[in-house]
């Protein structure tokens, strides 16, 4: 009688991780460098994915009055975003030429258009509702972005649970530390964005019609949990605005390609 054990076949690596299907949608089979360029931003959005599963997680934590679960989540994303940062720092190695080639190929799509990147401000507690405007966007996308809005965000969600807790609650101060330095882990990434934005686009919109880097700097600015971190909205104009935090640190209209309206 044979041990079903001993003849049962495990999936191998490629199979567990469904390489075939990955490379054969993945753009790994152009030249050397649009792989390159195409490659670093189709895995900056796998990791995106990650942070809002992460995100979630935490916020579901949190809901549930359990701040060490919602702390372990929130600590690993800094590490996360490293590694989105180098993706940038990838890019600058490509030539000016070699950019502007692929750029000139891109049309109006843009960084700028990422659904995913929008749901990590909405569900953090950045919520500028603009975005929900911008070209490039398919319908499930907005169908998304508004389902986070009608969502508690992570923001709100950690106050309620801090003023739940004991004022020197271990687990609520690590959960604040922890989007502390998640805030400021993204904060890097945009000032990296934007010095390569600037390396190879100077002042020039971008293809989807933002600013490009002044964006990406006036985005750095903000923090993505305003009411965790009230003092850090800052307006643009230069001056604290301790108002509410919906109306502090807001982008500018005309650096926003706003193409439609939406309801909801």
């Amino acid at each position: 009688m044979t041990d079903t054990a001993q003849t049962q076949r495990h999936p191998a690596y490629g199979e567990i991780l469904r390489l075939d299907e990955l490379l054969d949608i993945a753009c790994v089979r152009d030249d050397a460098d649009r792989t390159l360029f195409f490659a670093s931003h189709q895995a900056c959005e796998i990791w995106f994915a990650v942070v809002l599963r992460h995100l979630d997680e935490a916020r579901q934590a949190l809901l549930d009055g359990d701040g060490i679960p919602a702390a372990e989540h929130l600590e690993r994303l800094p590490h996360i975003m490293e590694v989105i940062t180098n993706h940038i720092d990838i890019l600058g190695t490509l030539a000016p030429r070699s950019f502007d080639e692929i750029r000139a190929t891109l049309g109006t799509s843009s960084g700028f258009q990422s659904a995913q990147y929008r749901e990590i401000e909405y569900l953090c507690g950045a919520r500028d509702r603009r975005f929900l405007n911008i070209s490039g966007l398919t319908e499930a996308e907005r169908d998304r972005l508004l389902d986070r809005l009608a969502q508690k965000s992570l923001s709100s969600v950690f106050v309620e649970y801090r003023d739940s807790v004991p004022p020197a609650s271990l687990p609520a101060r690590r959960v604040r530390d922890a989007l502390r330095t998640f805030d400021n882990s993204v904060r890097v990434w945009q000032e990296r964005h934007a010095e390569v934005a600037e390396l190879f686009l100077g002042a020039q919109r971008g293809t989807a019609g933002s600013t490009g880097a002044a964006y990406l700097r006036r985005s750095a600015a903000r923090t993505m949990f305003p009411e965790v971190f009230p003092d850090q909205w800052r307006p643009f104009g230069g001056e604290q605005d301790r108002r509410a935090p919906a109306l502090a640190a807001r982008i500018p209209s005309s650096e926003l390609p706003v193409q439609r309206r939406v309801q909801g």
